[in-house]
């Protein structure tokens, strides 16, 4: 018997994220096994739980102490194989304090004809840079390749010589969303992304270099203009069915030979990695030409390692 996708278990940790919501431990009692052999990984270090016991003891107890909170589930992939089933779900976690992306992965058996957990775990996903030092390959070193394939004239954007910034956008996680949402609705989904963003970059006084369906790069004279066309293509997503990640470099056009060029694509390219789902990250080049900008606050979040770049850079978040 092969996988096969599962609405009953897709209700089944619906249901568990609801339950937990409403603090309500009897649901939980049920929809989690009741075999010893039963695991739950929480955020926090210390949130290892072993059994059921022990995992709905502190159930209790948590639900008497965490504040208000919901979570927006924005995909569920569950699937079942025989007497076993899994799930992941993707979603944000809303606080009175805080917005969180939040991923949850669920393992399930059938017990006595019905779904019940027996391994949950939860967790915030953090930028690879923050874990490793370095950003790793992601769909932004495919369109870092084929750039730099086409071998880009940027002086016929620019002139003779000058400077430049250069912005990546990346759509977070599409190749699993591509696999939800299905071929017809995800190309009609990036194709409307990306008509918006020909159309900020032109009304900004840009121009799109490249458009790679997940991905894109765009080239600015302004350095303001690049950040504000940034803001505006989160602005222009944050109600979609996806997230971006935005990153920007500036630096000389004057050509020196296709090394510096390829130097200055990577480094936009591996700025953007930095970036979490909704963020524009910004070099300190980029930075200190943009200056002070009314409602637009940049935040100095420190010294990264960059793939292929020697030496530790910082990097700039760009908040509006």
């Amino acid at each position: 018997m092969s996988p096969s996708p599962s609405p009953e278990i897709e209700a089944v940790v619906r249901r568990v994220l609801a339950a937990w919501q409403r603090r309500d431990v009897e649901t939980m009692s049920n929809l989690f096994s009741a075999d010893a052999a039963l695991r739950v990984t929480g955020f926090d270090d210390d949130e290892r739980w072993v059994g059921p016991d022990l995992f709905l003891s502190v159930f209790r107890t948590q639900a008497e102490e965490w504040p208000d909170w919901k979570e927006d589930v924005e995909r569920v992939e569950a699937f079942e194989d025989g007497s076993f089933g899994w799930a992941s779900l993707f979603g944000t976690m809303i606080t009175p304090e805080t917005q969180s992306p939040i991923r949850h992965t669920a393992v399930l058996r059938l017990e006595l004809g019905a779904w019940r957990i027996i391994q949950w775990m939860n967790a915030i996903p953090v930028p690879n840079h923050q874990i490793f030092g370095v950003e790793l390959t992601t769909t932004l070193d495919h369109l870092v390749a084929s750039i730099l394939d086409d071998g880009v004239d940027f002086l016929s954007m620019a002139g003779a010589e000058g400077t430049m910034t250069l912005v990546f956008t990346d759509i977070v996680n599409s190749t699993a969303l591509a696999e939800s949402m299905g071929d017809n609705t995800w190309t009609e989904t990036v194709r409307e992304h990306e008509s918006a963003i020909r159309r900020i970059t032109t009304s900004g006084g840009g121009r799109v270099v490249k458009l790679l369906g997940d991905g894109s790069m765009l080239a600015f004279g302004s350095a303001r203009g690049a950040v504000r066309a940034a803001i505006e293509i989160q602005a222009s997503t944050q109600r979609g069915p996806f997230a971006v990640r935005i990153g920007a470099h500036t630096g000389d056009v004057i050509r020196t030979g296709s090394d510096f060029f390829g130097t200055t694509v990577n480094k936009a390219a591996r700025i953007a990695a930095t970036a979490g789902a909704g963020e524009i990250m910004v070099s300190s080049t980029t930075a200190e030409m943009i200056g002070s900008m009314e409602g637009i606050r940049v935040e100095d979040v420190g010294l990264v390692a960059l793939k292929g770049l020697s030496g530790s850079h910082h990097v700039f978040a760009v908040h509006w």
